[in-house]
């Protein structure tokens, strides 16, 4: 039987493919698939690294077995199969790819997810030296070229496709906001790898917004702002100029959305992607 990937949400679709096929993820249509066995088969990952980076989050560092590892695209994802129950039973996901392109690894950052089988599995039973199976990178939530100063926005684990786009952006010395709204400190991934690139590159600047910091947590050291992401800080604060990118969960991109468009910036400016079922932000 034929298996055909969506190539915008990772949606894996058996059987013939009519003109009215519509995904059932992201509502996209039959031309934004692509034959699976022609081009993106499951290939054979080692696990080289496996890396906490709170408690929630753990980072998988895959290499490719054999053959060459594609360079992917800021944004992308890969789907991944670490469970095989047989032909009629595979549990298969989409992560997006959290590194730099051009590595010789593919890096996913998974969420432990209470009703999550897969990121269950992933975290409780995956282990450095464990073959997983994964497809080359796809997705079409990528940077365009532009100048524009540069807004990435996450909220959660939306910060995975931003950290990949925050990489890419470096090497073209535009200015870039990175702004990331989380729980608090025991939710707060990437916390000193963006530190780093932020000492390291006077062109990036950071907000990072805690929701809920816990005692522990300090103003100005763990985090910028308490909180939530406000309307009064989104007009005072990004260039009117910018190209924003969003990612998280659909109330806080709602929120972004609609404030973004009340100060006048253009719907053709604000990009984002959904983890989950797609919903039009501007409904």
């Amino acid at each position: 039987m034929e298996k055909y990937v969506c190539t915008v949400c990772g949606y894996i679709h058996q059987g013939e493919l009519k003109n009215d096929i519509i995904c059932p993820i992201c509502k996209v249509g039959f031309d934004k698939f692509e034959l699976l066995e022609s081009n993106n088969t499951f290939k054979d990952f080692i696990v080289v690294d496996k890396v906490k980076e709170n408690e929630l989050v753990t980072s998988f560092y895959l290499k490719l077995k054999e053959g060459t590892l594609k360079k992917h695209k800021a944004g992308e994802f890969i789907s991944v199969m670490p469970i095989d129950k047989g032909e009629n039973s595979k549990e298969v996901r989409q992560y997006t790819l959290s590194m730099k392109p051009g590595e010789d690894f593919y890096r996913i950052s998974v969420k432990k997810e209470e009703m999550g089988i897969v990121s269950s599995y992933l975290h409780n039973n995956v282990e450095v030296s464990d073959i997983i199976k994964a497809t080359d990178s796809l997705g079409e939530f990528t940077l365009s070229d532009s100048k524009k100063p540069l807004v990435l926005l996450s909220g959660g684990i939306g910060v995975t496709p931003m950290m990949s786009m925050l990489y890419e952006a470096l090497e073209s010395g535009r200015d870039i906001l990175f702004i990331q709204a989380v729980l608090n400190s025991s939710a707060h991934t990437f916390k000193d790898e963006l530190e780093k690139i932020v000492d390291e590159n006077s062109q990036v600047k950071k907000a990072i917004f805690y929701q809920t910091p816990l005692e522990e947590d300090k103003l100005n050291k763990n985090y910028d702002f308490e909180g939530f992401v406000s309307d009064r800080w989104i007009k005072d604060n990004v260039p009117q100029n910018g190209k924003f990118y969003l990612c998280g969960p659909v109330g806080f991109m709602k929120h972004i959305y609609n404030t973004l468009k009340s100060i006048g910036i253009n719907e053709k400016e604000i990009n984002y992607e959904m983890f989950g079922a797609y919903q039009d932000l501007a409904e």
